[in-house]
């Protein structure tokens, strides 16, 4: 199973609709995966499989060995969510 973070600055609204928006895509790839939203402070301590975030927040989390990040502006798009979790996961 996956391990996924959604990441905004607050980890309160952003991050939970995208956390919505990440797990129903990934029901529909049919990808087991455990979806957590949190702040950008908490990200610290984590290790996540996948994290999703905003380009901006992006720049400060940085590239990690092992983990996948991933860009988003649209959290509510699950369409265009799948197209992005295909594509960084080689499906």
């Amino acid at each position: 199973m996956l391990k996924v973070n959604t990441v905004c600055i607050n980890g309160m609204g952003s991050s939970l609709i995208l956390k919505m928006t990440v797990e129903k895509a990934f029901k529909e790839l049919g990808i087991e995966a455990s979806v957590s939203h949190i702040d950008a402070g908490q990200f610290k301590g984590c290790h996540p499989d996948v994290c999703i975030t905003t380009p901006a927040l992006a720049k400060n989390i940085g590239e990690r060995p092992g983990m996948i990040l991933i860009t988003t502006k649209n959290f509510t798009d699950k369409d265009a969510m799948k197209e992005k979790l295909k594509e960084a996961l080689h499906l």
